[in-house]
């Protein structure tokens, strides 16, 4: 035990236990105890158990780092020993130390903290060997003058071993993060490593620095060299002593390792060989022998001891049957090793090269011997032996002469077990091969002079009679040989027919191939006498060959006939037939048997006829010989026995089977056989049968081939239209249906039509004639007579047409009017039971929305439905909307205005609501309708009531409302007259698009019921304020009037001359007494009434002496009174804005009028031009602001109706606006630069169009030319961009088809290919992209014919259906090819005014050549090709 303190505090301690109990190891004959040279002698050896502990305290570390440094590695003065100056070595004195040193703290900082003290051991086995010395005296003397010592007589020689778990224990530690690491492992340290990595050192009671080159610490008395860093091995008797020792290390070596090679062998058996080839292999490691340091030449000495310490050749070495001695095993050889059970070397593993073996311990590859020896040792199994006999296959021509001596052995000794049998290699001269192999089975028995095929089955047939001296067996031994000595009854010919019938097949196949004449005859011999041929007949049994018929000869079922499996070779016949099995009988014979039974089959009778004489045939065939039913029948009388016929019952002839093709039915046919009924006979079968499985055949047979000419040329439906034979399914029911009372297409089931069951076909539906769908007179008859009853069967129905498509535009419209939308019949009382429904036509229906809940007065205005999206759709195209529309909600109100606003909850606001929207949409309508509405009290009127004093403490006037024709309300224009007579009045709501309305509806303004009196007093001549005014107003009263249309003014106010004095004059007065009156037939009786009231004016105008008189008061009038006075005398109505507009005017200087971008030149130069046309009788323009115009649409109210115009400020701010956004010259095109546009039009439509945008992004049109047109045809607004989306995979060449977001019906096909062919023909024509063109399916509206945008040419669908589908394709051309020129000038002028009309007149000229060269153009036009 050795300890280490510090001031009386124990550090660390080391113990060392050896165990006392020593275990004796024998010492084997075959080991020589002597050294090399005799001087030292091994007398016993010993294993002794040893463990070493070792304990750090926790104090070791308290005036240290709190963290242990983990090991480094060595410097080399730190691995040798002896070349440390000292215990501490100065490691930071020297570069390399101060490396050394920032190595450890690099480590200590990695490694973790130990708070307490820590223990470790290892245990190891010590090899100890007694060695008696008996040196010669010159040797003693040579020791002895070296060491100053005598040479010892005996002394112990050890050596350390570490088992595998306890260097793999050591391992561990040493890799682990303890923080120590292992304190046995290292340079140094106490447990070597394996392959030579801090290899085991020699001791000579300190380590020295000579490694022994393998894994074990060897001490002895060794002598040192003089630094005792080492041995000495180059001086004289030191090195001769030395030597000697290292004999005795080698020596202990291998009785170590022979030790611990026992071990493992006794205990592998008993091992997992994962457990014990790890332990086998490390004890090999080892005792490899790597390269001493610093002397190589000591792990040679004692490598080369410890392989010739032992005169036997018995070397323990792992193999793959455990630890065997290297004489008994062999090299690994894959042919030999699926037969031979000698332990063989593992797969490559690396010991096996590190590990070099003196050549008499090698381990050799197979001999011949050894083959021999293991076929001699056992039976092998049949794979073994089959294995064995290929490799001698493969090697024996190598061997030259030696050949026949080693064939010799080999088949002497070789023997082996195949199913059953045992097979003696010395006792077999022939093999089977060739045709016989293949056609032998593996269990048929073998002469026992012949080779199982199995054991040869891989060999060549070419090199066995060489390689083993056998020949082939011929099939005449192999029968004779079943013939007289069968092994057992299931291999006897004569009793098992099985086994008689494949040795009859087995002839059959070497018939013609490896039998000659002679051949044959031997083989009819052997069989003549023995019954060998399986027949069947009443009874089984085996026949000699003169006893059996073959089957045609069995026409009856009553002879011994061979059995049908020997007949599937065509060839049997002949080989039975040679040895003597009978074909036929006599005809009487025949036809006895044939007359004296039923149950023969016609088919072999006529397979036998057919090889008959023709006076035979003609005998039998005119005999009732045929039974049917119990009865014999003429031939004639029947028909084919197929499948059909038997399901349709009819007589068929007595056969098991029949194919109208083979010889024997065609003899039958031929001599008057029936192959199936008629039409006439099979349609009434089908049709009125009470069999069911009877009708199914009946309607089968009438849709096979058989009928197909007969039902294309001759079948009329017509004829059988009585006769109910389509098999089809009708309201979930299978019956059978006329023809003309079921479609191919099953799904129109749905509207209570039958549908054909899955049995047909679309042939048999052309073969029948059967239409897909019904006729469209058949469909408005069922919708008409027998229509949805409740919402559910009417979801099925529209859904379903809505799915088919099969519905045109015509038959949409008599549709429309069908009643055939069950709607709930509304009732103020709750209903019972089931909820009861009427039909109404879709025309009276419109479409549920969000818009309008279920408490909405709309709900009980219309009838609104939800059927889905699909049957919504459907109904859509039969005239059901989406929402009420202006027409239809004015078709409610006209019918009863009270109960309209009854329903409205009396509520004047929502009232307004419809009323707003009939004023959006009511120029649409016919001028019938407006008419109606003038005189209809439908005109909502407020009337102001009395006052009522409020809670705020004010008195608040509630207005009356109440429903007036339109000569019974006011337009509330003049506010002051309005607070005037308010009581005795309706007007209508102040909103300007219900005024609007209401004057397009020829509803009065107040300010024309007005009549105004006016009384000056004390006229002032010639004032400066009135010469002022005048002059203003003369100046600017122009600028005013520009902005107004003809329609507004009183008649002849348009050309006043106001310069003029006799026409216009401005005068003043001190008084001015102005007094108005209500001139209005439908006031009511109020307060005010029709008396006259003073107003409080400063002026007005008046005609005196036929001049228009603006008077003013002085000393000043107020701007608005002058401004109010002279809209009365312009305009037979105005609203506040005018006032307001003209004030502005006149107060304003006209330079500062020009800066707010009034152009005065060129109004006053306008208003001239009107004055002299006016005074020459000319008509004046209708001056219209300069915003984007459109002509009215078809059906808008003209003539008397009143105007639409907009306030004066509305159209002056709306000029400025347009002013400041369109640019002059945009779209402008000069006649002199035509060709010029024209080319930058074709150059940007020849250019790659739509490869990015898969939605055109939409343009705004602003401004235009004078010349503007209706563009309805040609707007793209009518379609925006989020409304169309790409119809995928439905292009046609470049052009893509769009269609408008949630359209269900499809694009019509035939249409497309149509349109799109067009549409890419005219792009080649203009030399246009086709991708810039596209095909758009807006089904709603058919008057749209295209549109541009941003460059992208859209045409549409629904206008060439309605307009083009029909017309001759060269019309077609024709209208598209201007509709196209008109699109692309859009390019160029977004405008439709003269600028766009001059380009597309350009375009379409230039090309019209090109389009004069289309076919279908020149057809049109009768032109010559």
């Amino acid at each position: 035990c050795v300890t280490v303190s510090l001031d009386d505090t124990e550090l660390s301690r080391l113990t060392k236990i050896r165990n006392k109990a020593r275990q004796s190891i024998a010492i084997s004959e075959h080991m020589v105890r002597k050294s090399r040279s005799g001087t030292m002698t091994i007398d016993s050896v010993e294993l002794i158990s040893q463990e070493v502990k070792v304990i750090f305290f926790e104090d070791a570390l308290v005036g240290g780092p709190k963290t242990l440094v983990p090991q480094v590695e060595q410097e080399e003065g730190e691995r040798n020993p002896t070349k440390s100056k000292g215990f501490f070595p100065e490691k930071i004195s020297k570069s390399n130390g101060r490396m050394a040193a920032s190595k450890i703290a690099a480590t200590a900082s990695e490694a973790p903290s130990l708070k307490s003290g820590a223990q470790f051991s290892a245990k190891c086995s010590i090899y100890s060997a007694k060695v008696i010395v008996s040196a010669k005296s010159s040797l003693k003397k040579g020791v002895e003058t070296a060491t100053r010592k005598k040479p010892p007589n005996d002394f112990p020689f050890e050596m350390v071993f570490f088992s595998k778990d306890e260097h793999d224990k050591q391992t561990q530690e040493e890799v682990s993060n303890s923080g120590f690491g292992s304190v046995f492992c290292g340079p140094q340290g106490l447990c070597p490593r394996l392959e030579a990595e801090h290899s085991a050192r020699i001791f000579i009671g300190q380590s020295t620095a000579q490694t022994t080159g393998m894994a074990c610490h060897m001490s002895g008395r060794f002598i040192p060299t003089v630094e005792r860093g080492s041995i000495d091995l180059a001086n004289g008797h030191v090195s001769e002593w030395n030597e000697e020792l290292l004999h005795i290390g080698g020596f202990l070596a291998r009785m170590a390792y022979d030790y611990e090679m026992n071990k493992v062998r006794d205990a592998w058996p008993t091992w997992q060989k994962t457990d014990a080839e790890p332990l086998a292999m490390y004890v090999m490691k080892s005792f490899v022998f790597h390269p001493s340091t610093p002397d190589s030449k000591v792990s040679g000495i004692i490598k080369d001891a410890f392989f010739a310490c032992s005169t036997s050749d018995e070397f323990p070495f792992i193999s793959d049957q455990g630890i065997q001695h290297t004489k008994d095993i062999r090299l690994s050889h894959e042919p030999l090793a699926a037969f031979m059970r000698s332990p063989v070397l593992p797969k490559v593993h690396p010991i096996l090269t590190s590990m070099t073996l003196p050549e008499h311990l090698g381990v050799g590859p197979y001999t011949l011997k050894d083959v021999v020896k293991e076929l001699d040792s056992r039976w092998l199994s049949e794979l073994e032996m089959a294995a064995c006999l290929r490799w001698w296959s493969k090697i024996s021509g190598n061997l030259g002469e030696q050949q026949k001596k080693w064939q010799n052995e080999l088949l002497k000794v070789g023997k082996t077990h195949s199913r059953g049998k045992e097979i003696k290699l010395s006792s077999i001269t022939q093999f089977i091969d060739g045709q016989m192999l293949r056609v032998l089975l593996p269990d048929d028995p073998l002469p026992n002079d012949t080779i199982p095929p199995a054991l040869i089955q891989n060999l060549s047939s070419s090199s066995i009679p060489e390689a083993f001296g056998w020949q082939e067996m011929p099939v005449i031994h192999w029968l004779r040989y079943i013939k007289d000595c069968p092994p057992d009854q299931a291999h006897d010919i004569t009793q098992t027919p099985s086994f008689a019938q494949h040795v009859l097949s087995v002839l059959n196949a070497l018939w013609h191939t490896s039998l000659d004449d002679n051949g044959r005859s031997e083989v009819r011999e052997i069989l003549q006498d023995i019954a060998c041929i399986p027949t069947i007949s009443t009874v089984p049994c085996m026949m000699r060959a003169q006893e059996a018929y073959l089957p045609e000869a069995d026409v009856f079922r009553d002879l011994p006939v061979v059995r049908q499996e020997l007949l599937l070779d065509l060839r049997t016949d002949q080989v039975l037939l040679y040895l003597g099995v009978q074909k036929r009988c006599d005809i009487e014979t025949f036809i006895t048997k044939a007359m004296s039974g039923d149950r023969w089959n016609a088919m072999d009778l006529a397979r036998y006829l057919i090889a008959s004489p023709q006076e035979h045939v003609t005998r039998v065939m005119e005999m009732k010989l045929f039974p049917c039913d119990g009865e014999r029948h003429h031939i004639s009388k029947l028909f084919a026995s197929t499948e059909i016929n038997k399901a349709l019952r009819l007589p068929v002839i007595n056969c098991d089977y029949w194919d109208s093709n083979t010889q024997e039915a065609l003899l039958l046919i031929r001599n008057g056989l029936r192959e199936s009924p008629s039409i006439e006979e099979l349609i009434p079968i089908a049709s009125s049968h009470i069999d069911r499985a009877i009708r199914h055949a009946a309607f089968t047979s009438l849709c096979g081939p058989q009928y197909e000419t007969q039902l294309e040329k001759h079948f009329d439906p017509l004829k059988f239209s009585s006769h109910p034979f389509i098999p089809g399914v009708r309201n979930g029911r299978a019956c059978q249906i006329p023809h003309g009372e079921v479609f191919s297409d099953s799904t129109w089931e749905v509207l209570g039509f039958g549908r054909l069951t899955d049995q047909f076909n679309k042939k048999n539906i052309a073969k029948l004639k059967i239409r897909d769908r019904p006729t469209a007179e058949k469909l408005f008859q069922v919708l008409q007579s027998t229509p949805p009853k409740d919402p559910e069967t009417a979801k099925r129905w529209f859904r379903f047409l809505a799915e088919k498509g099969v519905v045109t535009a015509g038959e949409f419209e008599r549709i429309a009017d069908l009643k055939i939308v069950p709607v709930e019949v509304s009732s103020e009382e709750p209903q019972s039971g089931k909820t009861p429904y009427e039909v109404v036509s879709p025309r009276e229906c419109f479409l549920k929305s969000e818009s309008y809940p279920g408490d909405h007065f709309y709900q009980q205005l219309f009838k609104f439905v939800d059927f889905g999206r699909n049957a919504n759709a459907f109904l859509k195209a039969c005239g059901v909307k989406e929402r009420p529309e202006c027409t239809d909600v004015l078709r409610v109100l006209l019918r009863c205005p009270k109960t309209f606003l009854k329903l409205a909850g009396d509520d004047h606001e929502r009232y307004l609501t419809e009323l707003r929207l009939i004023a959006v949409g009511h120029k649409s309508l016919p001028r019938k309708i407006h008419e109606e509405m003038r005189t209809a009290p439908i005109f909502l009127g407020y009337r102001r009531g009395k006052s009522n004093m409020g809670r705020d403490g004010y008195t608040h006037e509630a207005d009356e409302f109440e429903l007036c024709k339109a000569e019974e309300v006011l337009v509330a224009d003049d506010m002051e007259s309005r607070r005037t007579f308010g009581d005795s009045i309706f007007i209508a709501p102040q909103e300007e698009l219900l005024e609007k309305f209401y004057s397009e509806m020829q509803v009065k303004s107040l300010s024309s019921c007005i009549k105004y009196t006016v009384d000056p007093d004390k006229e002032m001549l010639n004032t400066p304020n009135a010469l002022a005014l005048r002059k203003s107003i003369i100046e600017k009263i122009p600028i005013f009037l520009h902005e107004f249309d003809e329609p507004r003014f009183i008649k002849g106010m348009r050309v006043l001359r106001w310069h003029d004095e006799n026409q216009f004059s401005v005068q003043a007065c001190r008084t001015l007494d102005v007094t108005k009156r209500l001139d209005f037939a439908h006031a009511t009786t109020g307060p005010q009434g029709q008396k006259a009231h003073p107003t409080e004016l400063s002026a007005e105008t008046q005609i005196r002496n036929g001049v228009n008189v603006l008077w003013i008061k002085e000393p000043k009038a107020d701007s608005y009174d002058i401004a109010a006075a002279l809209c009365r005398l312009l305009f037979s109505t105005y609203k506040k804005n005018d006032v307001l507009s003209l004030m502005t005017i006149l107060d304003t200087d006209i330079e500062v009028l020009k800066r707010r971008g009034y152009d005065v030149e060129r109004i006053l130069s306008e208003y001239r031009e009107n004055l002299e046309k006016a005074e020459n009788g000319e008509n004046l323009p209708n001056r219209m602001p300069p915003g984007t115009v459109q002509a009215p649409p078809p059906g808008a109210p003209q003539g008397n109706e009143p105007p639409s115009a907009k306030p004066a400020a509305f159209n002056k701010f709306t000029k400025l606006l347009h002013w400041r956004r369109k640019d002059p010259k945009l779209g402008e095109v000069k006649l002199s630069e035509i060709e010029n546009s024209i080319e930058k039009v074709e150059k940007v439509m020849r250019e790659e169009g739509g490869k990015d945008d898969k939605h055109i992004s939409n343009r705004e049109q602003v401004g235009g030319g004078k010349k503007q047109k209706n563009v309805g045809y040609c707007d793209e607004k009518k379609v925006t961009e989020t409304d169309l989306e790409e119809c995928e995979g439905q292009h046609v060449g470049q052009v893509k088809v769009w269609k408008r977001k949630g359209t269900v019906l499809g694009v019509p096909s035939k249409e497309r290919e149509a349109f799109g062919k067009i549409i890419s023909e005219l792009a080649q024509v203009f030399g246009v992209k086709q991708t810039r063109c596209h095909v758009f399916f807006h089904g709603e509206d058919s008057n749209l014919m295209g549109f541009n945008r941003n460059d992208q040419i859209f045409f549409g669908l629904e206008h060439y259906i309605q307009n083009h589908k029909d017309a001759p394709a060269g019309k077609a051309y024709i209208d598209w090819y201007y509709i196209m020129a008109h699109e692309m000038a859009h390019v160029h002028t977004p405008y439709h005014d003269e600028h766009h009309e001059l380009l597309v007149q350009a375009l379409a000229t230039k090309n019209l050549p090109k389009l004069h060269g289309q076919a279908d153009v020149r057809e049109f036009f009768n032109c010559a090709s």
